[in-house]
């Protein structure tokens, strides 16, 4: 066992780590990025924070990235899950494409976010996995898809889930609705990678919310925000339908809300009773 990992067995307990998959109650998360904000949305009552993966400082060795690795299992919630898992730095696809440095990088982020007790690893990464302009459409797509099954192998050997986040098209020029997210998974054979399904995009794409309910088997995770991307609660999106949606698939996960807040430690406890009154709708 390494050095790394005794210590965060000693921090984070390693019958938690074990036991988060075996719950069954919908817990509620927010997408942070410092320890302050943890302590902020832990205060407010959340059950766990969602992380960039960047902050398992996957670029670096394990002496390196250890301090992080402490701050972030000494926090006030866990990390259960993960976004941005692929920086721009390296691209999926392209003529940058590198799929050895990938499985170098996933190697350490899929380890790393085990190890703070890492459930879903979220495949967004819209700069990523952009198609350049001039490229090939279809030899971009079957690098993606060698790229999908590379992170695929780390999700498989570590037990967190891969999840594929359709982005809508200001953030991304391929998978920009979650049919296309899900049909591609379908058709590639990529049976180890699952979906995220994210309301903002959703309503961005004018998609309905009966994709959401065709993508069940698959569905790992669900980020939510308000209206404009604002705190869940402000209007302007279909916060009820899309509930109503995924409970309809039997999804007993979690629900991160990625947002911009205008005052996180002035909006979190509201957001939370919103979310759980509207699930429990």
């Amino acid at each position: 066992m390494s050095l790394l990992l005794c210590v965060l067995c000693v921090l984070c307990g390693n019958s938690a780590v074990q036991t988060l998959k075996e719950r069954r109650m919908m817990r509620f998360g927010v997408c942070v990025s410092t320890v302050e904000e943890i302590a902020t949305i832990a205060q407010a009552g959340f059950d766990f924070c969602e992380l960039p993966a960047r902050a398992v400082q996957p670029f670096a060795d394990e002496a390196a990235a250890l301090p992080a690795m402490r701050a972030w299992a000494a926090a006030a919630l866990p990390a259960e899950a993960f976004n941005l898992l692929v920086p721009g730095e390296l691209p999926l696809c392209g003529p940058r494409a590198d799929h050895a440095a990938l499985r170098d990088y996933a190697q350490r982020a899929f380890s790393r976010m085990a190890q703070l007790g890492g459930q879903v690893a979220v495949l967004g990464s819209g700069a990523a996995r952009h198609i350049p302009d001039g490229f090939p459409h279809d030899a971009a797509l079957d690098q993606l898809a060698d790229a999908i099954a590379v992170l695929a192998e780390e999700s498989a050997r570590t037990g967190v889930d891969l999840a594929l986040e359709h982005l809508n098209h200001g953030e991304s020029n391929v998978f920009t609705t979650l049919a296309e997210a899900h049909s591609f998974l379908a058709e590639r054979g990529l049976a180890q990678a699952r979906l995220l399904v994210d309301l903002h995009h959703l309503e961005l794409e004018h998609e309905p919310f009966a994709h959401v309910v065709a993508a069940a088997p698959l569905i790992a995770h669900v980020h939510v925000a308000g209206g404009g991307r604002g705190a869940p609660g402000v209007v302007g999106y279909d916060y009820a339908g899309f509930m109503a949606a995924v409970k309809q698939t039997g999804y007993k996960g979690r629900i991160s809300a990625e947002c911009r807040w205008n005052d996180l430690a002035m909006q979190a406890e509201g957001a939370l009773v919103f979310m759980r009154a509207q699930w429990k709708a």
